[in-house]
């Protein structure tokens, strides 16, 4: 993690602790409020444009900023944002109850979000000519090379993927556009459905036991690549806390590489006693005609979790909505194979 983000991100988590505990003294009964580890206090608004926790027409109307602290420095930005144009992190944007002007991802029916995609444009081109067809008041990136190239268009929020967890990011930019309370929201249901994970991940069954995210690509393409962030990695690994194979982790740590190609001829050595298994939609697995998919332990045990070609969606992103539908997802699927 970025240093100086994460000492920012320290000290502003500090002070909106505080400033939740005053606000919300007279409503703990109602016990709404995140973990408050992951809930960092992401911009400082001015005294005469200080918006709610979830945005506020006079701010709007009045015109009203807040500085942001980022990756690259203070940003002022709009009170309340109405034409947001976002790369990669449209999930967090829509978990915000916010509908962007544009954006460059992909759009898939199983995304948890899918339906808030229509009527909002992709990006064909992340280029300044093309983004400033949508007019828009602030733009969220994930590439810090962006700052520089299109601040010139509107305010630039740049969260560097890997610098700070989902959940942190999803607060920081709850705090960045006013929407403090949607951001919680969604980090408390998804908090309270993996703490209910782990305790069922803990149990005898699955006590100790490694667990693999794997997808055929075919024979004459990649091979079976292994995932530790894409397609569940996060999830599995980071939030889980879920064990790779000695031997993956012995890769991963070797390579530095969190993604890439197995052979068919080793690839029966990284699998875990569990293995998330991605199809391609509409082509049967190769590998699993082979000789070789037979004498693997996982297979024999039946600890293999298909995902379908077509829940590639699913598994696409991971924001907290999307980590959220991926838990039930998986949980359903582990407990249904334990049974």
């Amino acid at each position: 993690m970025n240093r100086k983000f994460s000492s920012m991100l320290c000290m502003i988590l500090a002070s909106f602790v505080l400033l939740a505990g005053c606000g919300n003294s007279g409503n703990s009964a109602n016990g709404a409020s995140p973990a408050n580890s992951n809930t960092p206090q992401a911009s400082q608004a001015s005294p005469a444009a200080e918006p709610s926790p979830s945005g506020s027409a006079e701010a709007a109307a009045s015109g009203g900023t807040r500085k942001v602290s980022t990756a690259l420095g203070e940003v002022e930005v709009p009170a309340n944002p109405q034409r947001i144009i976002v790369n990669w992190y449209v999930g967090d944007v829509f978990t915000l109850g916010l509908k962007p002007a544009a954006y460059s991802g992909w759009a898939q029916k199983t995304m948890p979000f899918f339906d808030k995609f229509e009527g909002v444009p992709a990006i064909e081109k992340w280029e300044p000519e093309e983004l400033l067809k949508y007019d828009p008041d602030l733009i969220i990136t994930y590439d810090p090379q962006d700052f520089d190239k299109l601040s010139k268009i509107a305010p630039v929020i740049v969260v560097p993927e890997g610098d700070v967890k989902t959940t942190e990011r999803l607060a920081f930019l709850g705090e960045a556009t006013g929407r403090t309370a949607e951001a919680r929201a969604a980090i408390q249901t998804f908090e309270s459905k993996l703490a209910e994970a782990k305790k069922k991940l803990t149990s005898d069954i699955f006590r100790d036991k490694t667990f693999s995210v794997l997808q055929d690509w075919g024979g004459d393409s990649y091979g079976v690549m292994y995932e530790t962030g894409s397609r569940g990695g996060t999830l599995l690994y980071e939030y889980l806390g879920l064990n790779k194979p000695e031997k993956l982790q012995q890769l991963v740590d070797s390579s530095g590489k969190g993604r890439d190609s197995l052979s068919y001829e080793v690839a029966a050595q990284y699998f875990g006693d569990y293995v998330l298994w991605f199809l391609t939609e509409g082509k049967d697995s190769e590998f699993a005609q082979t000789e070789i998919w037979k004498s693997i332990p996982a297979v024999r045990d039946g600890h293999i979790v298909d995902i379908p070609g077509e829940y590639i969606g699913l598994f696409y992103y991971s924001d907290v909505a999307s980590m959220t539908a991926q838990l039930d997802h998986i949980m359903d699927k582990l407990l249904a194979l334990s049974k």
